[in-house]
C-alpha cells in the first residue's frame, strides 16, 4: 500500500533520510535540533511544533521508526530481508521454523529481519496453535486464520477426500476412511465449517458433511 504524503511530510522525511545517512539513529530528542537547523537555512516555513507533529505522523505511518537507522523505503534493499518478506507473501501464515528450513538462514538472521519487517509494518504476526505465524500486514486477521487452518495437512486430507466423493459423509465414516482420531477430526471439521470450506446438513436424522459450493 502506497502512502500519500503532504509536501511538508516529504520535506521532513528527506531531511530525516539525510540525517540517517550519516550513520545516526532516529530519536526525537536528537533529530529535532538537526531538522530545525536545516529549516532555518532554507525558505521552508515550518514551526518547531509543526516539525514535531510531522515526525509523529511519519512514525505513525511506520515510514520512520525511533531507534532505527533506516527508513521504510530502504527496508527491502537488503537481499535476505527481501527474500524473507517475499517468502511470507507467497506463504501467508508461515511460521518461524518453516522460514529457517526453507530459506536456510541462521536463527539470529531470521529473528533480526523479521523484527525489522514487523517494525516497519511490512508484515504482521499472530499466535495460532502456539505458533507465531507471519503474513502481509495488509491481510485481514480472519483471512489469514482461514488460510492457516485450511492449508494444514489434516485439513487438506479431509478436503482432498471429500473432493473425490462429495455425496455426503458422516463424521464416523470419515474418521474410519481417513484413519483419523474422532476428536482430531471433530476439531478440523469445526474449523473447516467455520471458514465455509465444508457444510453440515441433517439428512434422515444423520449429520452429513459436504464441501461448500466455493470449495467443490
Amino acid at each position: 500500500m502506497v502512502l500519500e504524503l503532504v509536501e511538508e511530510e516529504k520535506i521532513i522525511l528527506a531531511i530525516v533520510h539525510d540525517y540517517l545517512n550519516k550513520n545516526r539513529q532516529f530519536t526525537f530528542e536528537e533529530i529535532l535540533p538537526y531538522i530545525n537547523s536545516r529549516i532555518r537555512l532554507s525558505s521552508i516555513n515550518i514551526s518547531n511544533e509543526g516539525v514535531r507533529k510531522i515526525l509523529i505522523s511519519l512514525t505513525n505511518k511506520k515510514l520512520i521508526v525511533e531507534g532505527s537507522k533506516l527508513i521504510k523505503g530502504e527496508i527491502l534493499n537488503n537481499e535476505k530481508r527481501k527474500e524473507i518478506y517475499e517468502f511470507i507473501i507467497k506463504n501467508p501464515g508461515t511460521y518461524f521454523n518453516k522460514i529457517l528450513h526453507e530459506l536456510n538462514y541462521g536463527n539470529h538472521i531470521v529473528v533480526w529481519h523479521l523484527s525489522m519487517l514487523l517494525k516497519f509494518d511490512f508484515i504482521s504476526k499472530k499466535i495460532l496453535e502456539n505458533h507465531e505465524i507471519y503474513f502481509d500486514a495488509t491481510t485481514e486477521i480472519e483471512d489469514i486464520s482461514s488460510t492457516y487452518f485450511t492449508t494444514k495437512e489434516k485439513s487438506q486430507k479431509i478436503i482432498s477426500f471429500m473432493k473425490k466423493d462429495n455425496l455426503g459423509i458422516t463424521k464416523t465414516n470419515l474418521s474410519q476412511k481417513l484413519n483419523m482420531h474422532m476428536n482430531t477430526l471433530a476439531k478440523y471439521l469445526i474449523l473447516l465449517e467455520k471458514y465455509d470450506v465444508i457444510v453440515k446438513k441433517k439428512i434422515d436424522n444423520k449429520y452429513l458433511y459436504f464441501l461448500s459450493e466455493k470449495s467443490a
